[in-house]
Parts: C-alpha cells; structure tokens; sequence
C-alpha cells in the first residue's frame, strides 16, 4: 500500500471517527465525564469537536481528489493536523483513536511537500497576509463560541464574514476590503474588551 493510499484511508477513517467522537461528547458527555477529559462543558466542546471533525473531513475528501499543487497538499495537510492535534484537548480519550489517525494521515502529507520545499515556502510566502486573515477569521469563530450572548454571536459572524470575504473573489478592492474586516472584528473586540 503507497503511502498515498494509508493518508487517504486513514484521513477519511480519522475524520469519520472525529465526527461520531464530537457527537458522543455533545449528547452523552456528562455521563461519560472521565472518557471526555473530565470536562465541565461538554456541549460547546462537543460542538467544537465535531466542527474540528468536519473540518478533518473536508481536508479528507479533498485528499480523495488528484492533487498537483503543493499549495493545496500543504493546505490539507493542515487541514488533518491542526483539527488532529487540537482534538485531543477537548474530547480526552474519544479522540485516542481519531487523533493518531488524522496526524498520520497529515504527517504523510506533509512528507510528500519535502521535495518542492522552495515552492511551499513560495506559496506561503506570496499568500501570508491571506493565511493569516484567515487564522484571525477561525479564532473570532472559536471565540465567539466561547463567549455567550451578543458578544459571542457577532464574534462568529465576524469569524464568518472574513472567511466569505476571503472566499469569494473580491471586487470591493484592498480599501472595501480593510473596511469590511475592520466591520466584521471591531464589534466583537468592542464588546469582549
């Protein structure tokens, strides 16, 4: 079996497995305290489990495809391992056979960049300031999970804003652009503060 082969089995069983973790820790968590880390809040991190999952899983499906960028393997093995890594502080010993699987998975992906390392550092370099607008959009959405009420709900349509402006292809050019991120983050900073 080519190593291709495991990453795709494996990143598709992981994630799979990722999912029906999330879903034992929302509905049965707080009967099931010691397997799910002795956590106190179950439903948010069951919530935040099973997102952390789909991820996986949309990084698995795009997998299944033919891919040729290194841009794109770099993106899905990011994809298995963040959501892997992450996994293990909110569903303890649920995620014992999810985990390893999704870091197997992202670590055998990751192995098969090393020969177009100057192309990697190419991709990232070009496209920094995107990667990191989107790691701001992922943290307003996980914190706006966290946090209740008003605050928390416009922390996720911030998180969410930014990632449909970085998704569609803009035509608002770089000022609409800074102005809509400014619109979608100052209102959940304002509150939070």
């Amino acid at each position: 079996m080519t190593p291709a082969t495991v990453a795709r089995r494996a990143s598709l069983a992981g994630a799979l497995l990722g999912v029906v973790a999330g879903l034992v820790e929302l509905t049965a968590g707080p009967s099931i305290r010691s397997w799910v880390g002795d956590k106190q809040d179950t439903t948010r991190l069951g919530i935040t489990t099973t997102l952390l999952a789909l991820i996986a899983l949309t990084a698995a499906l795009y997998l299944r495809r033919a891919l040729t960028s290194p841009g794109q393997r770099l993106a899905i093995a990011t994809g298995l391992l963040v959501p892997g890594l992450i996994g293990f502080t909110t569903v303890g010993r649920l995620w014992l056979v999810p985990g390893p699987l999704l870091v197997t998975a992202g670590v055998l992906v990751a192995s098969s960049l090393r020969t177009e390392l100057t192309e990697v550092c190419h991709v990232l370099a070009e496209n920094w300031g995107l990667i990191l607008t989107g790691v701001l959009a992922v943290e307003y959405i996980a914190l706006g999970a966290t946090a209740l009420g008003r605050a928390g709900a416009l922390g996720i349509l911030g998180g969410a804003a930014i990632l449909v402006l970085l998704a569609s292809p803009s035509r608002i050019g770089a000022r609409g652009a800074l102005l809509c991120l400014i619109a979608a983050t100052l209102p959940f900073a304002a509150l939070t503060w």
